[in-house]
């Protein structure tokens, strides 16, 4: 019998933790929820990163004026 396989307690040290890390699963959530808005509404995505964008671009590309 093999031994058994010991439980991961600590980040292994070539993993790198920082909390401001992108990650991957949110930024392919993004990419969907993007193109799904695009292919509903027919808007331009904005330019530039989400982060980088204004309050006042972010709510013209994201509000729902259609009645």
């Amino acid at each position: 019998m093999p031994p058994p396989v010991p439980l991961l307690t600590a980040r292994p040290p070539s993993i790198a933790y920082r909390p401001d890390a992108p990650c991957l699963a949110d930024e392919r959530l993004l990419v969907t929820l993007l193109t799904t808005w695009v292919l509903a509404t027919g808007r331009t995505p904005p330019t530039g990163r989400p982060g980088d964008l204004t309050p006042e671009e972010l709510i013209d590309f994201w509000a729902d004026d259609r009645p």
